[in-house]
C-alpha cells in the first residue's frame, strides 16, 4: 500500500517548479505558496495541534487543529494548490493508530489560513493499510468527476485484495464538498500532487 512521505515535525516546506499555463487560464500556485503572492512561506508544526506559516512578507500566522496530544506523531506532508485557485493548501498528517494515518487540510479563503471542515468537522484523509482495512487519498483528480481531492476506502477478506469505495471533493470556502463517489475492486492508483506524494 503506498504510503504519504513526510517531513518531521517543524520542518519547512521546500519549494517546488511553479506550474505554468499558456491559455491564459487561471494558475496553479507553486508549491508552498500560500496566499498566492508567487513566494514560498515556511510552514512549521511548532506544537502539537498548532500550525504556524510564516508568510514572504513577514506576517505569521497560527491555525490550531485537533492531532491528539504526541508533537512527535505529525508532520507536514505539503503544501500544494490542490484546486488550481492561485493558493496553495497545506497538508499536516497525524497519527490514528500503527497501520493508519490521517490528513488534515488547511486553506486560504478571505487573506486568512483556515481549517478545512467536512460534514461539519475537521477533515480527515485517511491513509495506510492492515490486513483488513486499507485507504489513500489524493488530489488534483482531471478524470470525471473531476475533483480537487480523491480518497479511498475499502476493506479485504484475505489481506491481498480490497473493496471500497472512491469519494470525490471540491472546495467551498473552507469545507470539503461531496461532488461524487464511485465502487472499485482495488484501490485507485494515487500519485498525490506536488510536494504530497506517494512513493
Amino acid at each position: 500500500m503506498s504510503a504519504v512521505r513526510s517531513a518531521s515535525p517543524g520542518t519547512a516546506i521546500r519549494p517546488a517548479s511553479p506550474s505554468s499555463s499558456s491559455n491564459g487560464s487561471p494558475q496553479a500556485a507553486r508549491d508552498g505558496d500560500v496566499d498566492g503572492d508567487g513566494r514560498t512561506e515556511s510552514i512549521t508544526l511548532p506544537a502539537a495541534g498548532l500550525l504556524r506559516v510564516v508568510y514572504s512578507t513577514g506576517r505569521t500566522e497560527e491555525v490550531r487543529f485537533d492531532s491528539g496530544p504526541d508533537p512527535a506523531a505529525q508532520g507536514v506532508l505539503g503544501s500544494v494548490d490542490a484546486d488550481r485557485d492561485g493558493h496553495a493548501e497545506v497538508f499536516v498528517r497525524f497519527d490514528q493508530g500503527a497501520a493508519m494515518q490521517l490528513a488534515t487540510v488547511f486553506r486560504y479563503v478571505d487573506a486568512r489560513l483556515r481549517l478545512v471542515t467536512l460534514d461539519g468537522q475537521q477533515a480527515a484523509l485517511p491513509y495506510g493499510a492492515s490486513l483488513r482495512n486499507a485507504a489513500t487519498w489524493g488530489c488534483r483528480r482531471t478524470q470525471p468527476p473531476a475533483a480537487a481531492i480523491e480518497s479511498w476506502t475499502g476493506s479485504s477478506t484475505n489481506g491481498k485484495d480490497y473493496r471500497g469505495d472512491s469519494t470525490f471533493y471540491n472546495f467551498s470556502g473552507s469545507r470539503l464538498v461531496t461532488v461524487g463517489k464511485s465502487a472499485s475492486i482495488s484501490p485507485p492508483e494515487m500519485l498525490g500532487c506536488g510536494s504530497v506524494t506517494f512513493k
